[in-house]
């Protein structure tokens, strides 16, 4: 844990609040539901009692699967080299980076349902040029496997949820190996997302 001084937002009075900057979710299984629903991300004031949101750089591994997601909110990267984190083990990893923590709860969601975010990236591109809608944000939501579908949210430019769209596992499987022969860097964390997907396919283009 951390310790950092946060001005109220609601009486502006400074407190000293914990942070958890690192978390294991083999040994502390019990926290991936604190990251799905901010409670991680949530303090409370000692002087008004109210509570708020504080976004902080957050590493999140599984040991068990080796793999590691870096959020990083204040950061405008796309790569990021594990070495400079200070966490011994991460060159054979699995490295993701996100800047919000929605993209760090569909990470995670997406590693209980056992997809690769590599397709379910050029899923989403393929559904935002069915939408013509190329300014929403789509976000993995369910793996609907009796239905054989994958369900996801959908985000206006304001970040305001629109409805939902789905899509068939057949699209997710022909996308399956084109996406598994992308080349990350290994050792680096990598964001993974809808502008990754994009400029993967411009690139392909233009080859």
């Amino acid at each position: 844990m951390q310790e950092a001084t946060l001005a109220c937002p609601h009486c502006h009075q400074a407190g000293k609040h914990e942070l958890q900057p690192f978390l294991d979710l083999g040994k502390h299984p019990k926290q991936k539901l604190a990251i799905l629903t901010d409670s991680l991300f949530t303090v409370s004031c000692p002087s008004c009692a109210k509570q708020f949101t504080v976004l902080h750089e957050l590493l999140v591994v599984d040991e068990k699967q080796h793999i590691g997601l870096l959020l990083a909110p204040q950061s405008e990267a796309r790569e990021l080299d594990g070495s400079a984190i200070g966490k011994e083990g991460l060159q054979s990893y699995t490295l993701r980076l996100v800047a919000t923590t929605a993209g760090l709860k569909e990470k995670i969601l997406l590693l209980d349902s056992n997809l690769d975010d590599r397709t379910i990236e050029l899923c989403k591109l393929y559904l935002t040029m069915y939408l013509e809608k190329p300014d929403a944000q789509l976000y993995f939501a369910e793996h609907q496997t009796q239905a054989d579908k994958l369900l996801f949210s959908v985000l206006d430019g304001n970040g305001a949820l629109e409805g939902s769209i789905e899509c068939e596992d057949e699209l997710y499987e022909q996308l399956l190996t084109t996406a598994q022969q992308v080349p990350l860097k290994a050792g680096f964390f990598t964001a993974v997302d809808q502008r990754w997907a994009y400029e993967y396919i411009r690139n392909s283009a233009d080859r």
